[in-house]
């Protein structure tokens, strides 16, 4: 029992850690992934290697094409924007509800979170995608997971891989920070005034790829 308790927590490891280098871009679309690299670079034995590269199939951000490999799934530009359509129904769905789940305290920081950032911005200061990436996705991921809808919350586990690789992918990620940050401030306004038009407005114009 203790043996499989090991081996089982081992292949967990391994499918955070490859799921996260894809999500990242690290391992890139399209890439070849070595099962004896992978094994090297995690310092472990092929079982929970590929264990973890079953889990990822199953997620769908990897692919085993028989007689040559295990690559990166690929997505085209519709997968993307599809996925991002599917995103601001849910999020707009979702919105209606979790408005009332939001603490002051939560908004708070929020809100002196994106403010910061703004201001860093706009005095030149230096903001990484990765730092602008954790804040968006933290107020994003808060509006579906206070939903009391649990399909909404369920729907979106399984997109928030894609959703986040995707993220990653955009290279205007931070040449549209500005506007986008100003939208951030916009969203968190209208939660703390519960302005459910409002807010469907700016996430109808804010949820796109």
């Amino acid at each position: 029992m203790a043996r499989q308790e090991k081996k089982k927590r081992l292949s967990e490891i391994a499918f955070d850690e490859i799921k996260q280098s894809i999500i990242n871009n690290t391992y890139k679309q399209g890439m070849m992934l070595s099962e004896k690299q992978l094994c090297a670079t995690l310092n472990m034995s092929r079982t929970p290697v590929r264990e973890a590269i079953h889990m990822l199939v199953t997620e769908d951000l990897l692919e085993v094409r028989d007689g040559v490999g295990t690559f990166v799934k690929e997505r085209s530009k519709k997968d993307i924007e599809d996925a991002y359509e599917v995103r601001k129904s849910l999020e707009i769905l979702a919105i209606q509800t979790s408005v009332n789940h939001f603490s002051e305290e939560e908004l708070d920081e929020l809100e002196n979170t994106f403010r910061q950032m703004l201001e860093r911005l706009r005095s030149h200061d230096t903001l990484s995608v990765e730092e602008y990436a954790e804040a968006d996705w933290k107020l994003h991921d808060m509006i579906v997971q206070k939903s009391d809808n649990y399909y909404i919350r369920t729907v979106m586990d399984v997109l928030k891989s894609s959703l986040k690789r995707y993220q990653g992918l955009s290279v205007q990620l931070i040449a549209n920070a500005d506007n986008s940050m100003c939208e951030h401030l916009q969203i968190v306004d209208g939660i703390r005034r519960k302005d459910l038009q409002m807010l469907k407005e700016v996430l109808e114009k804010h949820l796109h790829y």
